[in-house]
Order: C-alpha cells, then structure tokens, then sequence
C-alpha cells in the first residue's frame, strides 16, 4: 500500500497486466483508427460536394490550422469515449476513483487551478512582452480569433482533461502497483508525458525543448496530483496552459504555429523559455502548498 491515498485506488476493480496492456490498446490505438476512418469517410463525402475542388482542398489541410483544432477534439473525442468503456467494462472500475478519493468532483478545484495557472503565466507575458516586446508579433484579427476561442472552449478541456486521467490518474495508479514509493510513478509518468509531446516541433531542437517544457509542467501537475489526493486542480491547470498557449500566445516554432492567436513568439533559442517556465511551475506549487509541506514531504518519502 502506498502513503498516499490517491494511488491505493488502483487496488480496486481488476487490474491484470492484461487489463491495462488491452486498455492502452484500445484507447490509443483503436481511438486513433477510428479517427482515421472518421476522417477518411467525411474527406469522401467531401468530394461529392459540387463546385469544390475537393482534392485540392485535402492538399491545404496541413495549413488549416482550425481545420486541426477540429481534428484534435475529435480524436480525443473517440479516446476519452474508448477509454471510459475499457475502465468499466475491461477494468471493472468506477471511473471516479482515477479521478479523486470521494465520490464526486470538486469542481471548484479545477476553476481555481486554472485561475491561478493564468494569473501565473499571464503575469510573466506581461512581463516579457514589457521587457522583450520586439519579439512578439500582435496579429488580431476579430472573426478567426473568435473561432479560435470556440474552439479551444470545446476541444482544450477535453483534451486536457483525458490527458490528466489517462497520465496521472490511470497510469500512474498502475505504475504503483509497480513501484511503492510514490516519486517512481511520478517520475515515469513525467517522462512518458513529456516524450509523447516530441512531434509537437518543427526541428529537432524545438521538438527536445518542447519535451523538456512538457515534463516540467507534467512533473508539477504529478506533484498537485499526488499532493492533493485528486486531478480537480491539475486538469484546471492543464486546462489553462493549453488554452492560454493556443489562444493568447503562441510559438510559431510550435506543431500549431499557424493559429490565429492573439500573440505569436518566435526565439532564436527554443530552450529561453524554460527556466522561466520552471520559475513558474515553483511559484505555483509554493502558493498551493505553503502552509502544507508535509503533503509535498510524502510523495518523496
């Protein structure tokens, strides 16, 4: 048994290696098939629209960068819906308890999470748009900004929160059943989160320093997690990161460097921005645990 409660929940329901090896399965793979015929059926249903140039369309999808927004929702769509099934019917679960140690969720939590992680990050744009304003490029415009941010409310939260459950709920209750101090699952977690973010650049050093950013905020997303016995806070936060890095500012250098954010970034060195993101992940964590360390103390234990 582990000293904090959050990963004991991985001793309910069924949980064969077989269990967690047909859910990762199903989840990801069978979720990203599917995704494929999805798309695949709708682009042929597109070329039986008259006085569309249905081909050359396809060609210019890489550069529609809402176009993939949409995509993105969908495939995490099919995984959370795949996953959700695999955790009551394969595992035998309550999907709850990958989530917290009570029975409902604090939905206060994620609003505060996200809350304080925009404050945080918003204070340091201000703070580097004052310092290094020659850097960063404001391109507003109205209509595609608005259906930027449709969009990212829809597919962000979905995206975010499938992401926190299946990594630090699912697997990393699966991987104490492994490993009993709580700081291995962390740490394996951290860098499987951070790996799977590698393809998110445009060259190799962009795409190392984007993996090296994602581990960061997955190691202190880990910690909120282990810390607080529950996601609420950390899928808030998430939540936040991935909205406020799409809609208000975003990298050029990123998978997604074409969207139409309100602020676009580009560095002559991709790896500038992370001991600032570090600094952040700091504060963070100090401002939630401040008045309880032995929360933090246990994890490492």
């Amino acid at each position: 048994m582990s000293n904090i409660e959050f990963l004991n929940n991985a001793q309910k329901g069924k949980n064969t290696p077989m269990s967690y090896f047909m859910t990762i399965v199903i989840t990801i793979i069978g979720g990203s098939v599917a995704a494929m015929v999805f798309i695949i059926l709708l682009l042929f249903l597109y070329f039986l629209i008259p006085g569309i140039n249905a081909q050359a369309q396809i060609y210019n999808i890489g550069d529609n960068s809402l176009l993939i927004l949409v995509l993105v929702g969908l495939v995490y769509a099919l995984y959370a819906l795949l996953f959700y099934l695999c955790i009551r019917f394969i595992h035998k679960k309550n999907f709850q308890t990958l989530i917290n140690t009570g029975k409902t969720i604090k939905w206060k939590k994620i609003g505060w999470g996200a809350v304080l992680w925009t404050i945080i990050i918003g204070f340091f744009t201000v703070i580097s748009l004052i310092l290094q304003g020659n850097s960063f490029t404001i391109n507003f415009n109205y209509t595609s900004f608005i259906y930027l941010l449709l969009l990212s409310l829809l597919v962000f939260p979905l995206q975010a929160s499938f992401e926190e459950i299946f990594f630090r709920g699912y697997l990393m209750q699966g991987l104490s059943l492994i490993f009993k101090r709580p700081v291995v699952p962390l740490i394996l977690t951290t860098v499987i989160f951070g790996s799977i973010h590698y393809f998110n650049g445009t060259s190799i050093s962009n795409s190392i320093s984007i993996v090296i950013s994602a581990m960061i905020l997955g190691l202190m997303l880990g910690i909120i997690v282990l810390g607080e016995n529950g996601l609420e806070t950390a899928i808030g936060a998430h939540i936040a990161n991935n909205m406020f890095v799409a809609v208000v500012l975003n990298s050029s250098d990123s998978g997604m460097g074409n969207l139409p954010s309100l602020i676009t970034t580009q560095s002559s060195d991709p790896y500038s921005g992370i001991p600032l993101l570090l600094l952040m992940a700091v504060i963070m964590l100090t401002i939630l645990f401040w008045n309880r360390k032995s929360d933090l103390y246990r994890i490492f234990q």
